[in-house]
């Protein structure tokens, strides 16, 4: 796409120790590989430019909480419409254009529910792809989980995402276990790597809707 094709990327690659704070952190600090639990290798990928996508939040599978234990938010992409784009409104376009030229994996960045009970800016765990462990998606999904309990459901509400970066392709769990684990270790591995100070600063970024919102 004209939007997202071209995208520089700075990259470091470590791979994320078991869930020990303190050696991930010294590990991520020396530059050094360490392994997870999952066996899984991450590595911080930034994009450049970092991409600015608002869509409405529709309901998925129902699999990231009730399966996984993980709630994710599914973000509406226009798969209905790809052979006719100019029918779709700039925020959709971007979104489509994003969702079928990026690699499928996990990514990690910000969200907000801007119109929600909750309008809170969280630091994001994001799954793009066809979920290759489940043999039923036909269509690539975007996945947010964004770290942070919420009150009440946000269905049909606008979520805004700013996308930082690349952690690791998507991947094929034969054991069901490993991928709950791997899971976490991403959500783990998102949320540490958001407190390096030029990311965090991204929480306040004028794409936010951000009166008196509250970021963690």
């Amino acid at each position: 796409s004209k939007v997202f094709q071209g995208l520089s990327l700075s990259v470091a690659i470590f791979r994320c120790p078991s869930p020990w704070l303190a050696l991930r952190r010294a590990a991520m600090a020396e530059g050094k590989a360490a392994l997870t639990d999952s066996k899984v290798e991450r590595m911080r990928k930034t994009l450049e430019p970092m991409p600015r996508l608002c869509a409405k939040v529709v309901h998925g599978f129902g699999r990231g909480s009730k399966l996984l234990g993980f709630p994710t938010a599914n973000m509406k992409i226009r798969w209905d419409v790809v052979e006719s784009p100019e029918k779709l409104e700039p925020q959709e376009k971007d979104v489509l254009d994003f969702a079928r030229s990026c690699e499928a994996g996990i990514y990690y960045g910000w969200a907000q529910v801007s119109n929600g009970s909750d309008r809170g800016i969280y630091k994001t765990a994001m799954s793009v792809g066809w979920n290759p462990t489940f043999p039923d998606v036909k269509a690539k999904t975007m996945e947010p989980w964004i770290l942070h309990d919420y009150a009440d459901d946000f269905y049909d509400c606008e979520l805004r995402l700013i996308i930082c970066g690349f952690v690791r392709p998507e991947a094929k769990f034969a054991d069901f276990k490993d991928l709950i684990v791997a899971i976490r270790e991403d959500g783990e591995f998102c949320r540490e790597t958001l407190d390096d100070e030029a990311l965090a600063a991204l929480a306040k970024d004028p794409f936010f809707i951000a009166k008196d919102a509250e970021v963690a």
